[in-house]
Order: C-alpha cells, then structure tokens, then sequence
C-alpha cells in the first residue's frame, strides 16, 4: 500500500468561495506548484464524506508558460537620474592595459 501523508487543515473563505491551505512538505513530495492545475473529486464511503484531490495530468508550470516581456517594456517609464553612469575611476595605475 502506498505511503499517505496525513495532516489536518482548516477550512477558509475566500471570497465566495472556499479554500484549505496545502502544507509545503505535501506540496513538495508531490512537486506541485502555484498555479499547478488539481483534479478535485468528492464522494461518500464507510468512513462518511470526502474529498479527494489529485494533480491533473498537466499539472506542473514552467516559465516557459509565462508570455515574454521584453527588457524596454519592463522598464518603461522608469527612465530618470538613477540610470547608471560612467564612473571615472582616476588615472591608471600599474601594467593594466586600459583602452
């Protein structure tokens, strides 16, 4: 039988809704992550009502997921005095080669 790891948690609300916080280890030994889509399914058995949640089949994000921004974009609106400069450093010293 496989290992089940088992802890409590506490239902909350969530706007109209509801929402149960996962732990991290749980989330870690299951390598889910936010954004991770789960299959939810709920039932009733001998030991009464419950819940079950799975990771669905596509579950796991990547960056790659994310649409590209481009560098100017980013930073747009952002140009003011705290650009970075060039810093004069004084005169050379030693047998650098400074050009």
């Amino acid at each position: 039988m496989p290992v089940v790891e088992e802890c409590e948690a506490k239902l909350c609300s969530w706007g109209a809704s509801k929402a149960v916080r996962i732990p991290k280890a749980v989330c870690d030994s299951l390598r889910l992550a936010v954004g991770s889509n789960l299959s939810i399914s709920c039932g009733t058995d001998e030991n009464g009502p419950f819940i079950m949640m799975r990771p669905a089949e596509e579950s796991h994000r990547c960056y790659c997921d994310a649409p590209y921004v481009s560098i100017d974009s980013l930073f747009r609106g952002h140009e003011d005095a705290s650009q970075p400069t060039e810093v004069d450093w004084g005169e050379d010293v030693g047998g650098e080669v400074v050009e």
